[in-house]
Order: C-alpha cells, then structure tokens, then sequence
C-alpha cells in the first residue's frame, strides 16, 4: 500500500464532508468504575490522561477516516501524536467511587497543520467532574531511534484548519499559562532526582508517557510533604511539554511554592533532563486536601438538575 493510500483511504458510506469533519469530532464514552479507575482520594488522574490521550488517538484516525491510528511522514516512518499541553480544570476527582458511571464527553478540533485539540468534559449522575484540553501535535523520529531526535511533522489526510470552528485555546496552547502577573515563589525546594522505568513509564512508541510527567511530579510532592500529599487531589493543573528522554537517563524535579497551607497547595514543578539540563515540562499545579473517608462513598452532589444542564450527558 503506498502512502498515499495509507494517509488517504478510500471514503467509506456515509462518511462526513470535509466541512463537516473540520468542525471537529464529538463523541460519548462511558466507564464503570472500579479499582484500575480509582486512587487513594477518587478518581485516578494517571489513569484518566492516559484514558483521554487514548481517545485523542483515536479520534484523530476517525478525523482522518481511518480504521486504526496509523500516520505516516512521506518517507514512510511511522507518525505520532505527541502531546504539546494538557490542562485539567474546575477538577472534582474526589466525588468519584467504585461503581460509579464516569461520562466522558470529548470533542477533537484542528488547529493548524501540526496541532489538534481535544476537549474532554467528564461528568458522573449529571455533576461536572472536571474539563480536560489536550493539544497534540504530529511528530516524528527525524532518522534517528533517539527520542532527542524527535521533529514535528504534517501529515496528509486530515480536513482543512477551520477557523470558525476553532475554539476557545487560552490557557492551552502550550505556553505556560500564569496565575496572576504578579505571582511570587515562596519557597522552593532542593532537587529530585528520579530514574522512570522503561516497564512502567514509557510507552509502546519509545517515548516518557505525557501522563507519568505530573505523576513523578506527585511524587515531589510526596517527598516534600508526606502528610499533605497522602490526601491530596489536583483541582487544577497545566502542563506544557518542550521534550523527552530515553531510557536509561533521569529526569529532575524542583518545586516552587506559589501558596501553601494545611489545606492548599499552589506550586510549579520544573522537569529537566538530568544529562544535559534540558528543559522538559512545567507542571502548575492546585492541590487540596480531602476527606478521603467520606468523598470516596458518597454519592456524587447533583448541584442542578440533568435538564437544566448544557453539559449534561444524553
């Protein structure tokens, strides 16, 4: 099969115009929770990235009428979906328990001729759990089997970049987005050194997963306070992504305290590569406090009626 077909197959029944398809991709998936879904205060956010970032894929290769999420560059090496920004808003993680029905609605946008985004709103019995925006954007290993080789790329097949359907990006277009210009550290703390495992961190492509990235920041957090950090859960978060590693080489984590109390912490953790001091990730985060206990077995509030709701899931 050449690329062209690879890139460009043959359009199936039915399939949407290209305007309808340049307004974007929605689609409703649904999930019964239980222990792979839930961490220590609800809902677990490790599994729900790697979850979202799966759906993103998968939408792309329906964006692009394909059966499966497989691109490709013109020389016929295989194209990825690298994550350039998440961020994680108005997050409630700790309503969700076991057996609940989590709601996952997700809409897939085009950006430009490299980037794509995805929203996500996440809902359960009709209450809003939390927002995620994901950008992606199309890359390639440049020749090389180094992840330091790693090149953005375009590939064909995709609708054309709408400029009317494209929505809302502040905050999420990669850029480190601030909290007030006039933010101050109040402390920050001594380095950590951290080696991922290729087992447990990486992915099938080779790459650092984006989810494990606030993961290992997490861990910062733990080391620094045990006694917050053991009932904490993320009620906002955004992560810009600049590179990766490989195997074998460690990563370092220093944290910035923005605010910090026995309830709230507000703090940035910078990820470098501890070989060369590459820049990898900054992590903004907000993390509170919760009672583990009571959040994790009772239902979740429903604050309005389903009907009167405009996110709510049909």
């Amino acid at each position: 099969m050449s690329l062209q077909q690879r890139n460009n197959p043959p359009t199936r029944p039915g399939a949407l115009s290209q305007r309808e398809r340049a307004a974007g991709w929605a689609s409703t998936h649904r999930v019964h929770l239980g222990m792979p879904h839930l961490a220590f205060s609800g809902l677990s956010e490790a599994w729900l990235l790697k979850e979202l970032g799966h759906r993103h894929w998968i939408q792309l290769a329906r964006m692009a009428e394909h059966d499966f999420p497989d691109f490709y560059d013109e020389a016929g090496h295989t194209v990825y979906a690298a994550f350039r920004s998440v961020r994680i808003e108005g997050a409630r993680f700790d309503l969700a328990k076991e057996n609940d029905t989590l709601v996952i609605r997700s809409s897939l946008f085009r950006l430009s001729r490299t980037q794509v985004q995805s929203e996500h709103r996440l809902s359960i019995g009709g209450a809003l759990l939390g927002i995620v925006r994901m950008v992606s954007v199309f890359v390639h290993r440049n020749g090389q089997t180094s992840n330091r080789s790693v090149v953005r790329v375009e590939i064909q097949g995709l609708p054309p970049v709408s400029q009317a359907s494209k929505p809302d990006l502040s905050g999420v277009d990669g850029n480190l987005w601030i909290w007030d210009d006039g933010a101050a550290a109040t402390a920050d703390h001594r380095p950590q050194l951290f080696f991922p495992c290729p087992s447990q961190d990486f992915n099938g492509a080779g790459f650092l997963y984006f989810a494990n990235v606030p993961a290992f920041v997490d861990r910062a957090e733990w080391n620094v306070d045990p006694d917050f950090a053991r009932n904490a859960i993320t009620r906002w978060r955004s992560v810009a992504y600049h590179a990766n590693i490989d195997p074998g080489e460690a990563i370092s984590i220093e944290l910035v305290d923005f605010e910090r109390d026995d309830l709230l912490w507000r703090h940035r953790g910078r990820v470098t590569r501890a070989t060369d001091g590459k820049h990898m990730a900054d992590v903004l985060s907000v993390r509170s406090r919760v009672e583990v206990a009571g959040s994790r077995r009772a239902p979740a509030h429903r604050e309005v009626e389903c009907r009167d709701r405009s996110d709510c899931p049909g």
